[in-house]
Order: structure tokens, then sequence, then C-alpha cells
């Protein structure tokens, strides 16, 4: 009788009970600049000498809008922390501008010009070899990021986070969890705020887009 070769099954490796990094918080200072404060927050991080003052603020919310939206768009984001050394990759379920056209409607721009932006700036990503990965964020993606020495950025609704501000995408910074916790650095708030695991996940993505930056935290 022949031997049946038996198959080595691969282990997931296990997800830490808690994994926080010691991000600083970082204020917007304008209601559509939560991109660049949150990028501020990471690169702070990385680099401790870096001094968050608004007119970086400003530069890197040009270079994540780049004449699309105003909130900022997923590759002017990674493009804007890996033009300052950041390692960054790329989460998204869209294969396009997606909800941007319906604000870049509501806020003025000309959807050629929105088109026409949004296919620069992701071009502008292959400068620095940036990846994107098909994929929605979810709370246990988060966790296997974190765990994996990477810091998420991730887009989510605002007025989840905050029930005073109306439905608009927001970029916050999750900074770590524990058992039953998701530490999350608001930009709008000027806070790291707390959220149960449920709470947290009806707030990821916007218009059922799903986008998150994730970066290196090894300096």
């Amino acid at each position: 009788m022949s031997k049946k070769k038996q198959t080595k099954q691969t282990k997931r490796p296990k997800l830490r009970d808690s994994k926080i990094f010691d991000i600083p918080n970082y204020a917007q200072t304008e209601e559509f600049t939560s991109s660049a404060a949150s990028a501020m927050m990471v690169l702070k991080y990385l680099n401790k000498n870096l001094k968050m003052k608004k007119e970086l603020e400003f530069q890197i919310w040009q270079e994540a809008v780049n004449g699309s939206v105003w909130h900022g768009s997923r590759y002017g984001l990674a493009y804007a922390l890996a033009k300052r050394g950041a390692r960054t990759q790329i989460i998204s379920n869209a294969k396009d501008e997606g909800y941007e056209k319906k604000l870049a409607v509501y806020e003025g721009i000309n959807l050629d010009t929105l088109s026409a932006s949004f296919k620069e700036i992701k071009e502008k990503t292959k400068e620095f070899k940036i990846k994107e990965e098909s994929g929605q964020t979810t709370i246990n993606l988060i966790k296997k990021i974190l765990n994996g020495g990477k810091i998420p950025i991730v887009l989510v609704n605002a007025s989840v986070l905050n029930p005073y501000l109306e439905p608009s995408p927001h970029w916050v910074v999750v900074k770590g969890y524990d058992k039953d916790t998701f530490y999350i650095n608001d930009p709008y708030s000027d806070s790291t705020i707390t959220m149960e695991p449920q709470v947290f996940k009806g707030a990821l993505g916007f218009e059922k887009e799903y986008h998150m930056i994730t970066v290196s935290s090894k300096k």
C-alpha cells in the first residue's frame, strides 16, 4: 500500500490582543484638511523632528487634492506621504473616481477636470512604486495591518464619529486596538477617541467605498 502524502497546513499568525502605536494628535485647521492632518500625525511619529505647522498641512493638502475633491483622493494622500519618505500602500474597493464624482458636482468641479486630475495623481504614485491592493476595509483587516507593523489611515463617514457633522468623507489614523476598543486619532476633534469594534465598523467607508492607506511604522 502506498502511503498518502500529508499536506502541511500553514497556520495563520495569531493576532495580538493589543497593538497600539504612540502616534501624536494634530487638529485640522480647516474642515476639509483631514487627509493632510492625518498624514502629519503619521509623519511626526516617523520623524520626531517634524514641525507640525499649518504651512505643512496645506502643502500636503494641495498634493492630496491635486485638482480633485477637497477632502483628498487616496492616490494624492499616498503620494504626499511617500514624497516625504513614508512607505505606503493603498487598499481600496474602488476602480475609479467613484463617489468623488458626486462631490465634484457639489463642490463645483468640472467632471473632465476631476477625471484628468485623478489620472494624473494616480500616475504620480508610480514614481514611488506605491502598490494598490483591491479590498474592503474591515475590522479584522485593520487589526492585521497594525499587527504587521503598519499604521492605517482610514476613510470614514464623519457623521458616525461625530453626530454634529453631516455625512461626509473624513480621514482618521487608527493608532491601535486592545481587546474591546479601537483607538482613533481624529483630526477634527484633535483627540484620540475610543470606539467599540461594532460601532467603528459602522463608520468605515463612505458611499459603500472603502479606502485605506497603510504606512510602514519602521523609521
